[in-house]
């Protein structure tokens, strides 16, 4: 059952008070997504991130499960909120250009079948059945949007010059810390502080990232 008045009124007036703005602030913060379905859901995943942060600093449960719970929530979210970003400024903004092109492209084996002389000769020098081998060439196959690694869109938008290369890694690090959100991982980083830091440091990244993203469209526009 809910928490009584004012208890819960109380509550809810204590998260809000210290945030910027509004739900529609936080829309408004990503002024550079041109999709406004997009911009309007990473603003709400950016004032819940926020409104969550400032629930739990008003609990002040300074118990280990508490704190853990804390950073994984918010590294899960801002992790989330600069891959939407960064997606749609590459295959939205940038989807023409080379750097976005390359990341659909990969290298693979194909099977190739091999002249019979090349055969005759293996099974001479090597005595092995021809069955057992296969030919084959590299060639450049194309993958799907959804599969290209998060890194790789990373060095792509450093690469375009959407970001800088300091704040790339950083945030390409925000990403893979959300491995950090299964259990069995977590067990092997033992560093809370270190964990607490980052996820303030996912935060407070977002200005620069906002500034990059924005003056790079503006050059391009």
């Amino acid at each position: 059952m809910p928490l009584r008045e004012p208890i819960r009124s109380e509550a809810a007036e204590y998260a809000r008070n210290d945030l910027q703005g509004d739900i529609g602030w936080h829309v408004n913060y990503f002024d550079f997504i041109s999709d406004l379905e997009l911009r309007r859901r990473i603003g709400q995943e950016f004032y819940a991130a926020r409104y969550l942060y400032k629930l739990w600093e008003g609990l002040r449960i300074e118990e280990t499960w508490a704190m853990q719970a804390q950073v994984q929530l918010q590294v899960q979210q801002y992790a989330s909120i600069y891959e939407a970003s960064i997606h749609h400024l590459l295959f939205v903004e940038a989807a023409d250009a080379p750097e976005v092109q390359r990341l659909f492209e990969y290298e693979a084996l194909v099977e190739r079948q091999l002249p019979g002389h090349i055969m005759d000769r293996i099974r001479r020098l090597d005595r092995v059945d021809s069955g057992d081998i296969v030919g084959a060439v590299y060639a450049v196959r194309r993958t799907q949007e959804s599969k290209i690694r998060f890194d790789s869109k990373v060095a792509a938008a450093v690469e375009l010059g959407i970001l800088d290369e300091d704040l790339g890694k950083e945030i390409a690090g925000y990403y893979t810390a959300r491995n950090y959100i299964h259990i069995h991982a977590e067990l092997r980083q033992t560093d809370l502080d270190w964990q607490i830091s980052f996820a303030r440091d996912a935060y407070r990244r977002l200005l620069p990232f906002k500034t990059q993203a924005s003056n790079w469209l503006k050059k391009r526009a």
